[in-house]
C-alpha cells in the first residue's frame, strides 16, 4: 500500500461498476462487463500522488493503450462526486489541438455523497 493509500479512505463502494443503461445495446453491457472501473480510478488517483495538477487530455496521453479516454474522463467524475479529486479553480492548460482544458488535481476532503458512502 503507498503513502497516499494510506492517507484516505477507501474509495471504492460496493456499488462500483461500469455504467450503462438499461437501453443501451448489447455490445455495451458486454463492454462495461470488462471495464475495471477500480483500476481506472485508482490509476487516475496515482498521478495525483505528488500534488501533481492534470488536465484530462494529459491523462488520457499517460494511460493511453491502458483505458480509454472515455473511461479516464468517467473515472475523474467518478472520484469528483466522491471528493478524491477536484478541479483546480482559474487554471486552465492549452490542449494539443488549442482548446482550453479544466485542470485536476487530489482533494482530501469528502463531499457529501462521499460521507453518506462511508456512513
Amino acid at each position: 500500500m503507498s503513502l497516499l493509500e494510506s492517507m484516505l479512505p477507501p474509495m471504492l463502494w460496493d456499488d462500483d461498476t461500469a455504467r450503462t443503461r438499461k437501453t443501451d445495446p448489447p455490445t455495451s453491457h458486454a463492454a462495461a462487463d470488462i471495464n475495471n472501473v477500480s483500476a481506472s480510478q485508482l490509476f487516475v488517483l496515482q498521478c495525483f500522488s505528488n500534488g501533481q495538477q492534470r488536465a484530462a487530455f494529459e491523462l488520457e496521453a499517460i494511460m493511453a493503450g491502458l483505458f480509454s479516454p472515455s473511461r479516464i474522463r468517467t473515472a475523474l467524475r467518478e472520484l469528483q462526486e466522491h471528493g478524491r479529486v477536484r478541479i483546480v479553480e482559474g487554471v486552465l492548460k492549452q490542449t494539443p489541438s488549442g482548446r482550453n482544458a479544466r485542470v485536476w488535481t487530489a482533494a482530501y476532503g469528502l463531499t457529501d455523497k462521499g460521507r453518506k458512502a462511508l456512513a
